[in-house]
């Protein structure tokens, strides 16, 4: 009997899946288009050649010597000269360059001289990391410019080069960037924000197919099928999408890994178990939102608020560290934090995988969590209530 309700509910999941091309869409083209979008964005590594803009009031050498310079660092990429500030102004309104230099009159005079003229760099900060290009290029040719008049000056008054050189510089720096020694941002950016897409898709398609039972009245017909039993329910729908999601994943960390060339310093079964169980604890994050709410709406607004969190709270950008308290807790709460600390573990860093066993347990929990609120939905299913 048990063997027959399974087969039942999960030939139901099957048809469902099959009939609706929604589901395809968003399990199948969409996660992977997304993978393939960001990965392909972030190839270079890094934004480079940021278009941007000169205005050079004091036409001397010094300041011509400073446009050459800024020409030569990757970050900037001079393409206009203009003749005032209004003009570049109106440029940088207009898109045509993301931000622009200015070298005032008698600059060169002026710094010879020691009497600090000021030169001044605007920047386009509505496309941030455009901007934060371009104002790093800006502050480097400033600081050079800065040491080479100071150089100068020094040469005038009969100071040796060695000793200039040790007083512009008294140290040496090495730096030793452990992870990413080649500052590529495709490695933290696509490690990260690759998988929590696909765990925003995940949960809103699982939120979705348990949602539209509750929502079209068909709720006491899919717990029949499951004779009566909320687990089989819920197992018949969701083990397919499972099925799906996983090979998906798999293809997604086939394109970061193999494709896109992401560091995998660790046996690859390691990551793809962890693609598993990343999928399972994002449908059983899922459940247990629309166990908590048992609506439509309000399991998957519940969904799409902890899938948006995740980019923000999960610590991507800013470190946890660096959080509040209340902030840096919200970040543990959903399943793409643990994956995001495994990849760091396991794919980027190859520590052996015994110092990461906490995090595969905490992805086990999510999975395991929502049996003991399944009793809620279970109680909807029979008596379903709709809500506008």
């Amino acid at each position: 009997m048990l063997k027959r309700y399974l087969i039942e509910s999960y030939k139901r999941g099957c048809v469902q899946l099959v009939r609706r091309p929604m589901y395809f869409i968003m399990m199948v083209i969409v996660p992977l288009l997304s993978a393939w979008f960001l990965l392909d964005l972030m190839e270079p590594g890094a934004v480079r050649n940021v278009p941007v803009g000169i205005v050079d009031y004091d036409n001397s050498d010094v300041s011509r010597r400073m446009y050459r310079n800024l020409n030569t660092l990757e970050q900037v990429d001079v393409q206009r000269h203009f003749s005032n500030f209004a003009e570049a102004k109106k440029a940088v309104k207009r898109g045509e360059v993301m931000g622009f230099f200015l070298i005032p009159a008698h600059f060169s005079e002026d710094a010879l001289g020691g009497r600090r003229p000021v030169v001044s760099y605007y920047v386009n900060y509505a496309i941030y990391t455009t901007g934060s290009m371009s104002f790093k290029g800006f502050k480097t040719i400033s600081l050079l410019t800065t040491g080479g008049i100071v150089q100068t000056a020094l040469r005038t008054v009969g100071m040796p080069k060695e000793e200039i050189q040790a007083a512009m510089m008294p140290y040496g720096a090495h730096y030793h960037m452990i992870g990413n020694p080649y500052m590529n941002y495709n490695y933290y950016l696509s490690l990260s924000f690759v998988p929590c897409f696909f765990a925003l898709f995940i949960m809103l398609v699982t939120a979705f197919t348990i949602g539209v039972e509750l929502k079209t009245g068909l709720c006491k017909q899919w717990l029949r099928v499951g004779g009566g039993s909320i687990t089989l329910a819920l197992s018949g729908k969701l083990v397919p999408q499972t099925i799906v999601f996983t090979a998906v994943g798999w293809a997604v960390q086939w394109l970061m890994y193999c494709h896109a060339g992401l560091p995998l310093n660790c046996p690859p079964w390691h990551m793809l178990v962890a693609m598993m169980l990343f999928v399972m604890a994002n449908q059983g994050f899922s459940v247990l939102m629309m166990c908590i709410a048992p609506h439509f709406r309000y399991g998957s607004t519940l969904c799409t608020l902890f899938g948006m969190l995740s980019f923000s709270f999960c610590g991507f950008s800013l470190p946890q560290e660096a959080m509040y308290p209340w902030v840096e807790t919200i970040g543990f709460l959903v399943p793409m934090k643990y994956y995001f600390l495994l990849s760091i573990d396991q794919a980027l860093n190859g520590i052996p995988i015994y110092y990461s066993r906490y995090y595969y347990v905490a992805l086990v929990v999510f999975i395991v969590l929502p049996m003991f609120m399944v009793w809620r939905l279970k109680k909807t299913c029979k008596n379903p209530i709709y809500l506008p």
